[in-house]
């Protein structure tokens, strides 16, 4: 398979040294959307493109799929190209990536597959072997913002809580957090900016987020704000059914360092944290879908480290690719990809292929080597450098 793939670039290299030296400018004619080369321009800039549903622009899905769109997009041609979808968050993320026409991949919370078949059987019940994941992202913390004079969130009982938006993550936590505690409290569904503003006014108690920290649409508050964040339990009056939240979720703190105008040097707030996950439909092998976001997944997982470098979101240097998801089946081509690249070190492949692929430049006269032509070149020696160890 190697050789072949090395025949097959050596002999494009042949075909583009015997072509006219003007056959790759661009024609000046102009095309109407019925012209043969619109139709093949058109089918270039779809057959890899993909959709990634991620949430409002406050959170940290936005942030991270805006991410792996600067960083992963080919800006000069059709090789691979992310589009980011503004979605109302993880559990409404979780039936788009089921349902509608166009979703390839979105974010979602690790914990959904028990809700939507509690939910309804009928329509769900297989949802966790139709919905795969490609990998395990980051924790998102349960933040829930107030008045400095609500100590607790036994505080909160009776009062208006803003739960973001129906269906996100926020929603489906703060119901489940408040239920399992046992505090009734009255939801609201507000856009962050305008809970902001009606939790300093007075008009609601307090505003949750679960989300990655530090959450940005927190990090803007100031101290005059008079804002604090509540810890989900009280060391010197425990909520009893404090342990029971912990059989649901991961314990976790909100930190000085994120949060400096909120939290004091030195403190920490208690809450728990949920996995959030990169998902997709299980796409039959063979299928179109699957080999865009097969596609997808080879660039993801190659260009990982660029995405824990800065400015990106500090949210990639504490994500594992390799780690795996309880109660999840890993989407195929990322499981494959995984297998395939694990035995050897980065920078061992990296020395290697690039003193290969200078040996073969030069031996063939093969210059103008595309991304996409790379790549392939480059699975085909990986999966070859891995035969020889």
């Amino acid at each position: 398979m190697f050789l072949a793939c090395l025949v097959a670039l050596g002999s494009a290299g042949a075909a583009m040294a015997q072509s006219s030296p003007d056959s790759g400018k661009l024609q000046t004619a102009q095309s109407s959307p019925g012209s043969a080369k619109f139709q093949k321009e058109s089918a270039a800039a779809n057959a890899n493109t993909v959709t990634i549903m991620a949430a409002g622009r406050s959170g940290t899905y936005i942030k991270l799929v805006e991410d792996l769109q600067n960083v992963l997009d080919d800006t000069r041609g059709n090789d691979l190209r992310i589009l980011p979808v503004i979605g109302r968050g993880g559990a409404q993320n979780m039936r788009d990536i089921l349902m509608l026409k166009g979703v390839d991949m979105g974010l979602t919370e690790s914990g959904y597959f028990a809700y939507f078949k509690n939910r309804d059987q009928q329509l769900y019940g297989n949802v966790d072997r139709v919905i795969h994941y490609i990998a395990k992202l980051y924790n998102a913390e349960f933040h829930v913002m107030a008045r400095r004079d609500i100590r607790s969130l036994e505080q909160l009982r009776g009062k208006k809580v803003n739960f973001w938006k129906p269906l996100s993550a926020t929603d489906i936590g703060s119901q489940t957090v408040f239920r399992i505690l046992g505090i009734d409290v009255e939801p609201v569904y507000l856009d962050q900016d305008l809970a902001t503003l009606k939790l300093k006014n007075g008009e609601i108690a307090a505003m949750a987020r679960m989300a990655g920290s530090p959450l940005p649409a927190f990090t803007g508050i100031k101290p005059e704000d008079n804002l604090h964040f509540v810890p989900l339990t009280d060391p010197q009056n425990p909520n009893p059914n404090y342990a029971k939240l912990l059989e649901v979720y991961l314990p976790a703190t909100l930190k000085a360092d994120a949060y400096p105008a909120v939290i004091p040097p030195g403190q920490a707030v208690q809450t728990v944290a949920t996995s959030v996950v990169l998902a997709t439909y299980a796409w039959p092998k063979g299928t179109e879908r699957y080999r865009r976001v097969s596609r997808f997944v080879d660039r993801f997982f190659s260009n990982f480290e660029k995405l824990r470098q800065e400015p990106r979101n500090p949210k990639w240097r504490s994500i594992n690719l390799a780690a795996k998801v309880p109660g999840w089946t890993r989407f195929a081509a990322a499981e494959e990809w995984l297998a395939t690249n694990r035995n050897a070190p980065a920078s061992d492949l990296k020395t290697a292929f690039n003193r290969f692929l200078t040996t073969f430049q030069q031996s063939t006269g093969v210059q103008d080597i595309s991304d996409q032509q790379r790549q392939e070149l480059f699975n085909e020696f990986v999966r070859w450098y891995n035969t020889q160890r």
